[in-house]
């Protein structure tokens, strides 16, 4: 019987599929076939190279449980063999990085067995404590733990745990455990789902933290601001990031590190009103106080804040407060907060914050003022690029390597990522990223697999500005977005292979080197065509990245007949939109564009005036 089984590994279509299947399992119910037969046919059947390439898994399963006569017959039949087989191939498919849903295996357990599914979460949680290698144990976690949410989902009958204990795992942190202790089993889909970024910022935390380890011993306390800089005032400013393609999120920490990454940005200055010409649209400025004092401001688009403390208040009171983002409040501040104590000169959970500022300035107080003319959630890594800045003028004062010229690619921007991962902003390594000068605004980046810290291979793409800026049109559509969402999204499509999600993903790295290709050579017209394919590969790996509204931006047909194509910029949703236009009907297009503000979806919206930046991250000094 296992020469038979031999052609369902080699059948490369549903087509040629099909009468194997008939075949075994008429053997199966002659009872032809043995034990160990039907397991090599589970395996096979679910790890058949040509289905596992193509995606196609799905397919086979649909088809076999046509071929039987229905759940119950299936498991009369092959239920031992599931048994056995279903909780290694999940193991399986981790170790491996297959391209195979864990979903289709779990189909192959009809009627949510308890011993097969316990078994499964046995062999996950011991195949994880065999790992020795901890950024191994944390990655494979991830996928691991989006298993678990779906296994504990099916398992959430509290009369299957009467009797059993539930099984522990490596990635438990003390929620999960505490969760289980109490047998409170319906909370630990959630409970695994929300384990995934946690997963994630530790291993990108691990492999900085061995960067900088190989680069010798450092204080975690930033040291004293040097008294040349007492009297100075300190100031970035900085630009905003055009997203042209990331292969749809592959500078995602973990698909970057298991399957590489691909991005092409610019860096990109914005018009505003009153102003000749473009200019950067994010600044962070600091100065030293002559008195214990700290003042945060934040002016930004929208909304402005403003956070202070000093001697005269409680210092308990007015650490609590300083800390208030970390338990959901005071969020528009959060991101200054969290890189004064990612750059040491707050101590992490300080009891005194003003005591701190005070040693690090001698004496003396901090103000700090951050600017953007654009509201976060733009699309154009608003959020990625200002913690960039931000950090790179505490790094300045600090004495830092990453604050100066010659040190600033790639710490800084490494750091940015895991600052903003620290207050749960769940952004890729392009995004600050956008922001780097050099010889072109325009920049493509490769990051090849690595067990380590992902170390992206910067080239300047040599794109003629003047055209650049003519034929690719940026338009605001006044419509707010949520960042995390769709990347989270996104994410999840990788971790479950789900097949249409998945292929997504796969095309989008495909096409991105058409997209490069098409940048560089000034071929507008192709690069319209693969922008809106992009956008369709976004909006299936992520439906809620469109709407009515944002389709119409692309699709109405006033607008469609001055357009190459096009797509939203970011991880879509809303946010600023990218219009490739026709020859010589930029000026025409960016006028319909505009007439769109007139209806209530677009009251908000505006054509943005815009330039090419490459200058990046300018930190000037001015002397009081």
């Amino acid at each position: 019987m296992t020469e038979s089984l031999h052609p369902i590994v080699e059948a490369v279509d549903i087509e040629s599929l099909t009468p194997m299947l008939t075949s075994c399992v008429r053997d199966a119910r002659r009872g032809k076939m043995s034990g160990a037969a039907r397991q090599l046919f589970v395996r096979h059947l679910l790890l058949n190279p040509h289905f596992v390439q193509r995606l196609k898994v799905s397919e086979a399963v649909d088809l076999l449980f046509t071929t039987v006569s229905g759940e119950e017959e299936w498991m009369e039949l092959f239920g031992a063999a599931v048994e056995r087989e279903v909780p290694q191939l999940l193991v399986d498919i981790v170790d491996g990085l297959l391209d195979v849903g864990h979903v289709q295996i779990l189909r192959l357990a009809p009627g949510d067995p308890p011993k097969v599914l316990v078994a499964a979460l046995v062999a996950l949680g011991d195949y994880l404590e065999g790992l020795e290698d901890e950024s191994a144990q944390l990655l494979k976690g991830m996928r691991i733990a989006r298993i678990q949410a779906d296994i504990y989902g099916r398992l959430a009958n509290p009369r299957i745990w009467r009797r059993r204990k539930i099984p522990t795992s490596p990635i438990d942190d003390k929620t999960i455990a505490g969760i289980k202790e109490k047998k409170d089993v319906a909370q630990l889909p959630g409970a695994y789902g929300a384990r995934i970024n946690l997963l994630q910022r530790r291993d990108l935390r691990h492999c900085l933290a061995a960067v900088v380890a190989a680069s010798g011993p450092a204080s975690k306390r930033a040291v004293r601001m040097k008294a040349a800089d007492h009297d100075k005032t300190f100031r970035v400013r900085a630009p905003l990031r055009l997203g042209i393609s990331s292969a749809n999120a592959s500078d995602n920490h973990l698909r970057s590190k298991e399957q590489g990454g691909k991005t092409l940005n610019a860096g990109i200055d914005l018009g505003s009103e009153g102003d000749d010409a473009a200019s950067p649209p994010l600044s962070v400025s600091v100065r030293r106080l002559a008195e214990p004092r700290l003042v945060l401001r934040s002016m930004s688009s929208g909304f402005e804040a403003e956070f202070e403390a000093d001697r005269r208040g409680e210092a308990g009171a007015q650490s609590d407060l300083f800390f208030a983002y970390r338990r959901g409040g005071d969020e528009s501040l959060r991101m200054v907060k969290q890189a004064l104590v990612h750059t040491g000169i707050v101590a992490d959970h300080s009891a005194d914050v003003v005591a701190n500022v005070s040693d690090f300035t001698d004496g003396g107080g901090l103000e700090i003022t951050t600017t953007s003319r654009v509201q976060q959630g733009s699309g154009l890594g608003t959020s990625s690029i200002l913690a960039a800045a931000i950090l790179k003028v505490l790094y300045r004062l600090s004495g830092q390597p990453a604050g100066g010229p010659d040190g600033e690619y790639p710490a800084l921007y490494d750091q940015s990522v895991l600052l903003e991962q620290s207050i749960g902003l769940n952004s890729g390594w392009q995004d600050a990223r956008g922001a780097f000068g050099g010889p072109s605004a325009v920049k493509d980046f490769y990051a090849p697999p690595t067990t380590g810290l992902p170390t992206p291979e910067l080239t300047f793409v040599d794109a003629d500005e003047e055209s650049f800026c003519r034929r690719i049109v940026l338009f605001d559509t006044g419509i707010s977005r949520a960042a995390t969402r769709g990347l989270n999204t996104v994410l999840d499509a990788y971790l479950c292979r789900d097949p249409a999600r998945y292929g997504a993903i796969r095309e989008s790295l495909a096409i991105h080197q058409e997209i490069v290709k098409a940048v560089t050579e000034g071929d507008y017209a192709a690069l319209g065509q693969l922008a809106s394919r992009y956008w369709q590969l976004r909006c299936i790996l992520d439906p809620e990245a469109t709407s009515d509204a944002i389709g119409q931006i692309f699709e109405a047909p006033g607008l469609a007949e001055l357009s190459e194509g096009g797509m939203l910029t970011g991880a879509g949703g809303g946010g600023f939109a990218l219009l490739v236009s026709r020859e010589d009907a930029d000026v025409e297009l960016k006028k319909r564009l505009g007439h769109l503000r007139e209806r209530k979806p677009y009251a908000r919206s505006a054509v943005v005036d815009y330039r090419l930046n490459r200058r990046g991250l300018h930190l000037e000094e001015q002397s009081a």
